[in-house]
């Protein structure tokens, strides 16, 4: 009977840990026959691992391979024997239990598995043979760096993007093509919905087939051997795809995307692999037009905005995590169901749509926070395959493995039960100049003086614009 092992941790059945935590737990050891072995020990290993394959380098004909590791944790304690020595012990038949221990460091990056590379934690129990291969028993975790939210009031700030397009139709340019995309937040965590408002005001004489809106995951790859060289792999997280908008024609579309467990925004650490998210909004016009794109980046975090209440008592509630970030009292809002808004050029009606309802004569209503619950990460790429090259005189057949821990994937926090905002606070796309409200064009908004590039495009098609309407 070979020697059994299991390795648990206390109090923490998820197997999933902020950084900064303790992390204890117990690993129980059953052997049938007396054995000579030389030490027991067990390690808390975590590390980042990048490795491709680069072609043409540093010839046509030839190949390298391109990697880099950073080791951000390892420590290691004897349960049985010293370190270095040469002396062997009788380990004798029965059931044994040893303890470990240890603080993670507060800097421990985020677990993160990933086509090129992986930050992966993990407890080893290696039992030193004399004459044989190590026996290795391994279990791997989940470290979170925690990304809270409620600790800078930027990601409460709502997200906004407005672009403007001319076509060229028969060596004339037409009239702009203007797009604004606002979120409620900048900042989002896994399990939310990203509610938002995009707005088209088509003035052109072309047509708009479709609208897409994605949410993408960004990751960056860094290696320094055997030079210094940079990969990336993006993945789409989750899109929506809206109608036509035809030429002369305005529409306002509203919806959400649904984040599932991806893992949070990367933070500026020293780390070779780096995660980041952006939202995209592409138009696609008919005919042989480019394609309008737009893209503004957006954070994912670990702890989700508040209204009431700390996000502390949130995470001490689940694995006793100790996070405290401030939060602000805000009304409630009323929004209005979503649905899309079509006006023609005709429609002599300017006045702006209602979006929310304030009551401030009520005290707020505010829902309790539910503590996360931890699901695996979103597959999107295959796995990466680590090949054991870092680690010396072991057998990868004395490596004990099972098919839960091959097939291991990062657990994240998850919100499902948390309201986010419906309607962006602020959504002013009837303030968006337009040819046909020449009122509009006499006063600029504020949120346009700020941008050189649109007010050049009133200057240079003024002219423009006043010939059309007097032949008109």
């Amino acid at each position: 009977m070979p020697i059994e092992c299991l390795i648990s941790f206390d109090n923490n059945t998820q197997g999933v840990y902020y950084a900064g935590q303790e992390l204890s737990g117990v690993v129980d050891l059953t052997v049938d026959t007396t054995k000579r072995i030389k030490a027991i020990h067990i390690t808390v290993n975590g590390y980042a691992k990048i490795r491709w394959i680069k072609k043409g380098y540093p010839r046509d004909s030839e190949r390298a391979m391109c990697r880099a590791y950073r080791s951000y944790l390892s420590s290691r304690s004897y349960v049985l024997g010293s370190c270095g020595s040469n002396s062997c012990l009788d380990w004798t038949a029965g059931e044994y239990s040893y303890t470990f221990h240890v603080i993670l460091p507060e800097n421990l990056p985020t677990s993160f598995d990933g086509k090129y590379g992986q930050i992966h934690y993990e407890i080893i129990t290696t039992i030193d043979r004399p004459g044989r291969y190590p026996k290795v028993f391994k279990l791997p975790f989940t470290v979170i760096h925690p990304v809270d939210l409620n600790s800078d009031a930027i990601y409460r700030v709502p997200l906004e993007i407005l672009d403007r397009k001319r076509f060229w139709s028969f060596c004339c340019p037409t009239g702009p093509l203007t797009v604004k995309f606002s979120t409620p937040y900048c900042g989002y965590a896994p399990g939310q919905k990203i509610h938002f408002v995009l707005y088209i005001n088509n003035e052109s004489s072309i047509d708009i087939t479709h609208c897409d809106v994605k949410l993408k995951q960004e990751v960056t790859y860094e290696t320094h051997d055997p030079q210094h060289e940079y990969r990336y792999d993006k993945h789409l997280i989750a899109s929506k795809q809206f109608g036509n908008v035809l030429r002369w024609s305005r529409k306002v579309y509203r919806g959400y995307l649904e984040l599932p467990s991806i893992p949070p925004t990367s933070a500026k650490l020293s780390c070779p692999i780096t995660v980041n998210y952006a939202m995209k909004i592409i138009i696609k016009p008919t005919e042989f037009h480019w394609k309008m794109k737009l893209k503004i980046p957006l954070t994912i975090g670990s702890v989700p905005i508040m209204d009431n209440g700390n996000s502390a008592a949130l995470l001490q509630a689940n694995n006793n995590s100790i996070m405290r970030a401030e939060s602000r009292d805000e009304p409630p809002v009323t929004m209005l169901p979503n649905t899309e808004v079509d006006d023609d050029v005709n429609d002599n009606d300017n006045s702006t749509p209602t979006i929310m309802v304030t009551d401030t004569d009520n005290p707020p209503d505010y829902i309790p926070m539910m503590p996360p619950s931890y699901e695996d990460a979103m597959a999107l790429s295959e796995k990466f395959f680590d090949d054991l090259a870092y680690m010396e005189n072991v057998s990868v057949s004395s490596v004990v493995t099972n098919n839960k821990n091959e097939n291991f994937k990062p657990r994240y926090p998850v919100y499902y039960y948390y309201e986010t905002p419906i309607i962006p606070p602020e959504t002013l796309y009837d303030a968006i100049p337009s040819r046909y409200h020449p009122m509009v064009l006499a006063t600029p908004m504020s949120d346009m003086s700020s941008s050189p590039l649109e007010l050049s495009h009133v200057k240079a098609f003024g002219k423009f614009q006043i010939l059309r309407y007097i032949k008109k």
